[in-house]
């Protein structure tokens, strides 16, 4: 589906600041339970930003950084499914600690049957 991931992203959330100081988009594909971060969810990181881009239906993690306290980025986590042309917000973690990615798998195990 061909779509622009800022404008589908701020859509769903307003008060996003956008890439403010980076961040990235990947599809999740399976889990890997053997480890408990980010590596935990498995699959491709994909291009995303203020230009439209094909992407196929499946699930979508994107992280964005934004300015945080005391010049720390905040990593804010949301997980997405695109369907029958519609991207749809499943879950987000605000500032996530190390451990955030354990806190998606039931979503992720349940989107995946």
């Amino acid at each position: 589906m061909l779509l622009n991931w800022y404008e589908e992203i701020t859509t769903i959330d307003p008060d996003i600041k956008f890439r403010s100081s980076g961040g990235w988009l990947k599809t999740i594909e399976k889990l890997d339970k053997s480890v408990s971060n980010g590596f935990s969810l498995v699959g491709d990181f994909v291009k995303s930003g203020d230009f439209d881009e094909d992407y196929p239906e499946g699930i979508y993690l994107d992280c964005n950084k934004e300015q945080g306290r005391k010049k720390k980025a905040q990593n804010d986590y949301r997980l997405f499914r695109l369907a029958n042309g519609e991207l749809r917000l499943l879950d987000m973690i605000i500032d996530g600690d190390g451990s955030w990615a354990c806190d998606f798998w039931d979503t992720i195990e349940e989107e995946l049957v």
